[in-house]
């Protein structure tokens, strides 16, 4: 016997205040960041992104709250909450391709920005694959498209030229090779 609750209206209309309440904070840090960057600053950012993984939860659990409400009971709040989804892919993918075309070519990358990066491939990508769902199919513009996978680049090749962590752990690397030098134990002619 699998336990499952059914969800009330109240509950995913919350939720969906929430989402909408959220993205709006996102979009705000979203220029604050656009702004910093000219300055080469990156904490504006990770606000940014920390605002847009709050966003994303929220979603992840509305979808979920959505599955577990049987039948048509709440067609309309499907309906909203889809449109306010494809609303955020659309906004996050503006924002993104914004913020790295932005960044210039000879731009100082901070120590661990491959790490402060990596995460947004895989957010990009997880929007890219949703976008492709039955349930979103048609219903969102090219440019949307254009933007994810215009960000998708610039963030790869950024990816590219940016210094990563120093490695502190215990377990050291493995030496690298050394080349060695034929004549190290002859004696130097003067």
């Amino acid at each position: 016997m699998v336990w499952r609750r059914d969800y009330g209206r109240e509950e995913v209309e919350a939720l969906i205040s929430a989402i909408e309440r959220q993205a709006t904070d996102a979009v705000a840090l979203a220029e604050r960041a656009q702004r910093d960057i000219d300055d080469d600053r990156f904490a504006s950012f990770l606000d940014f992104r920390k605002k847009v993984e709050e966003v994303r939860a929220l979603v992840t659990l509305t979808e979920e709250r959505l599955k577990g409400v049987g039948g048509s009971k709440l067609t309309d709040l499907r309906g909203e909450f889809e449109r306010m989804d494809l609303l955020l892919i659309s906004l996050f993918a503006k924002a993104t391709r914004s913020y790295f075309a932005s960044m210039r070519d000879d731009q100082v990358l901070p120590m661990g920005a491959r790490e402060l990066f990596e995460p947004e491939l895989k957010i990009i990508d997880e929007m890219r694959a949703k976008l492709d769902r039955p349930q979103y199919a048609g219903k969102t513009t090219p440019t949307v498209v254009e933007d994810l996978d215009a960000s998708s680049a610039m963030v790869r090749k950024i990816i590219g030229r940016a210094p990563s962590l120093p490695d502190f752990s215990d377990t050291p690397s493995p030496p690298k090779p050394v080349k060695r030098l034929r004549n190290l134990g002859r004696p130097i002619r003067t």
